[in-house]
């Protein structure tokens, strides 16, 4: 063992000895050290050198992105908001004199829409298709339809939508273990059938360019007289309504995440649930509408449908969504004398670069700024998630212009919650 251990251990000795002795003299010499690393240790400093060498290549490279400065909304700015020259004011009916104002009688209200020059339209031309397409031909015998029989299918239409089941067989059920609709008593399933299927508005040989125009004249007249019997009170909104279609048509129109997501579209002007008047659209050829300078083609649809209001006369705020808002529409419509206020997209015509704050800048709550961009308010809110507005009967300073609400404590994750106001006190989480 010993003399196998020998020359092994003389060797090492022999070449410890060729090093230099840790005198004073090599102390003062400048030389690295290089201490002993665990493999944990040269794991992690590995991968230190690997990100350094990334970065000096996407350095040479030139990838490197720069440090972006978070840039803070500015305060909010003192803003003459518009004000009208006339007072807010109510809705009210517009009833004809002959009209017996308690309802007794529903089918006269309903007469004011379809009235007896429709009826006798839609007659016409629907006896009239169905004789060019030989109806009656093959299966049931076909019979003209008149007024009075006209008008009550239109009634079991408008049942159908009230009282809506799986089938249309099952409004004709006579067992007695479901429910008997005795409307349907006043017509069969086939004649009703019949009718659905030679129903015809608009005169058959009628050009038709728009896909709307099968419904004149009974659209205008719903259009007029919905314009005629009410006028809204001084708060509307612009929106959009969604006719379900999931037919063959190139004009519908496809909205993920919506109640009908699919169908025709059609901007209409509302009122607390009333209709005041509509433009049907298409997504292939543009809305004939009077062109505005200075405003895109969304906005001269709002400006289509706000002008039909009597804005002479009364005094209106028009409240729309992100679709329809920005900088130039605002701005006509004040100069016209019409308010207006909606939130807006950050890519919206003249919205401005200082409220464009990005989404992962933390922000406390209820921060607000603002800047006037040609007599409009662009206006930031900081909430659960950063909003943008713009405005024009609105500003930011002043008591008048907050509104407090009783709502739910909020979550401690949401932005928020820092800040909880309860019994007049405010409480920080």
């Amino acid at each position: 063992m010993s003399s196998a251990a020998g020359p092994s251990v003389l060797s090492s000795i022999s070449t410890l000895s060729s090093f230099p002795l840790e005198t004073e003299e090599n102390f003062d010499e400048e030389e690295e050290y290089i201490p002993l690393l665990t493999s944990r240790q040269r794991f992690v400093e590995s991968d230190f050198e690997e990100e350094e060498e990334e970065d000096t290549r996407s350095v040479r490279k030139g990838r490197r992105k720069p440090v972006k400065t978070v840039q803070l909304p500015p305060p909010p700015p003192n803003f003459e908001h518009f004000i009208h020259p006339k007072p807010l004011h109510r809705a009210f009916i517009n009833l004809p004199p002959n009209y017996e104002a308690n309802f007794s009688k529903p089918i006269n209200l309903f007469l004011l829409f379809f009235s007896n020059s429709i009826l006798d339209t839609i007659v016409v031309n629907t006896n009239l298709y169905a004789l060019t397409k030989n109806a009656g031909a093959v299966g049931r015998k076909w019979q003209n339809i008149d007024s009075k029989e006209l008008i009550i299918w239109i009634a079991l239409v408008i049942y159908q939508g009230l009282f809506k089941l799986p089938s249309l067989n099952q409004y004709w059920n006579e067992d007695p273990k479901f429910p008997i609709h005795q409307i349907s008593k006043q017509m069969s399933l086939k004649r009703f059938e019949q009718i659905k299927r030679y129903l015809h508005i608009s005169p058959p040989m009628a050009t038709i360019n728009d896909y709307f125009e099968k419904l004149e004249p009974l659209l205008s007249k719903i259009r007029d007289v919905s314009k005629q019997l009410y006028t809204p009170n001084s708060n509307v909104s612009v929106d959009e309504m969604m006719v379900r279609f999931s037919g063959r048509s190139v004009h519908t129109i496809r909205i993920k995440n919506k109640p009908t997501p699919e169908g025709f579209k059609i901007l209409s002007l509302c009122e607390s649930g009333y209709t005041y008047t509509f433009l049907p659209t298409s997504r292939v050829s543009p809305s004939n509408v009077t062109r505005v300078n200075g405003l895109n083609q969304t906005g001269c649809l709002v400006h289509h449908l706000v002008t039909q209001l009597p804005y002479q006369q009364f005094s209106y705020n028009i409240y729309m969504d992100n679709y329809f808002s920005n900088v130039p529409l605002f701005q006509y419509l004040r100069q016209i004398g019409i308010g207006a206020c909606g939130t807006v997209r950050k890519t919206a015509s003249g919205f401005p670069k200082e409220l464009k704050v990005d989404k992962n800048v933390k922000l406390d709550w209820d921060v607000r700024s603002g800047v006037v961009i040609n007599g409009v308010l662009a206006i930031f809110w900081q909430d659960n998630g950063p909003v943008t507005m713009l405005s024009t009967i609105h500003n930011l300073i002043g008591e008048e212009w907050e509104v407090e609400r009783e709502r739910r404590r909020p979550r401690e994750t949401s932005t928020n919650a820092a800040k909880v106001c309860r019994n007049g006190e405010v409480f920080n989480c």
